[in-house]
């Protein structure tokens, strides 16, 4: 199984880039492609156990990925259950990777058939439902939950002819970010429920949509901040103090500018 290697307060973490597919060797194109088919990046409400509850972000036939503050041992098997549109599924999992502080990957353990039937389709649609386009080439997801902020920024993105979403929190911002493929995050770290340096753990996870820039916008910069930030991926900090939202929308160009061409 593939993994990718992320720098977390200062430590080297391996991230499950797709959910355990057994015995596939392939090309690294045929399998993007195939992994691209199998699985699909929802932001969805899990129970564990029948008390504590997650976000699953990376769904499969196989497994998922669980953001989740519980504590979970690995190996432990487990109970989920959550509902796919109108359709409700339970059933045991085995936990297979921990990231303390952020999720767990686990693997379905005896899916029933119609369950896995289910599921197939379900990821079939929605991946045919992400499919990017050229029309997120001018959109920007704000993930703040100060309205003042979004107000500001989002005044000045669209008087220079940027689309702008909006999101209050981590968790909205994930399933803004997961449906909508903007071209650009620009994101704030003190945030309640998932904060943002957990919203950059996962976008760095996960390989769809690890290469849309973030940039942090925040109250705070010490440079123990700023090292964590960039160390999760984010191209650039910049401290709300101390930076116009006229500079924001300046930098945030920049950044397009200059922005690698997806292959």
């Amino acid at each position: 199984m593939s993994n990718v290697r992320l720098t977390f307060s200062g430590h080297m973490v391996p991230l499950p880039i797709a959910p355990l597919y057994h015995g596939c060797r392939m090309t690294a194109e045929n399998g993007e492609k195939k992994r691209r088919k199998e699985r699909v990046l929802v932001v969805q409400e899990v129970g564990i156990n029948g008390a504590a509850s997650g976000q699953a972000i990376d769904l499969s036939t196989e497994g998922m990925y669980i953001t989740t503050h519980e504590k979970f041992e690995r190996n432990a098997t487990i109970t989920l259950h959550f509902c796919l549109e109108k359709h409700e599924i339970e059933v045991k999992a085995k936990v297979v990777y921990l990231h303390e502080g952020v999720g767990m990957g686990v693997r379905f353990v005896g899916l029933k058939p119609g369950d896995l039937d289910y599921l197939k389709g379900y990821i079939e649609k929605v991946s045919h439902s992400h499919s990017f386009s050229h029309s997120n080439q001018k959109k920007v997801l704000i993930i703040d939950d100060t309205q003042f902020y979004q107000a500001v920024y989002r005044q000045r993105l669209l008087s220079e002819g940027f689309s702008v979403l909006v999101a209050d929190n981590g968790i909205e911002g994930l399933k803004i970010l997961f449906r909508e493929r903007p071209i650009l995050v620009l994101l704030d770290l003190v945030m309640d429920g998932m904060d943002g340096y957990k919203v950059l753990h996962i976008i760095r996870s996960q390989p769809e949509i690890k290469d849309i820039p973030v940039i942090v916008s925040s109250v705070r910069g010490t440079p123990n901040e700023v090292n964590r930030a960039i160390d999760l991926g984010a191209v650039d900090f910049l401290v709300k103090a101390t930076t116009s939202p006229n500079k924001v929308v300046e930098k945030i160009k920049e950044v397009i500018r200059h922005r690698r061409p997806a292959h």
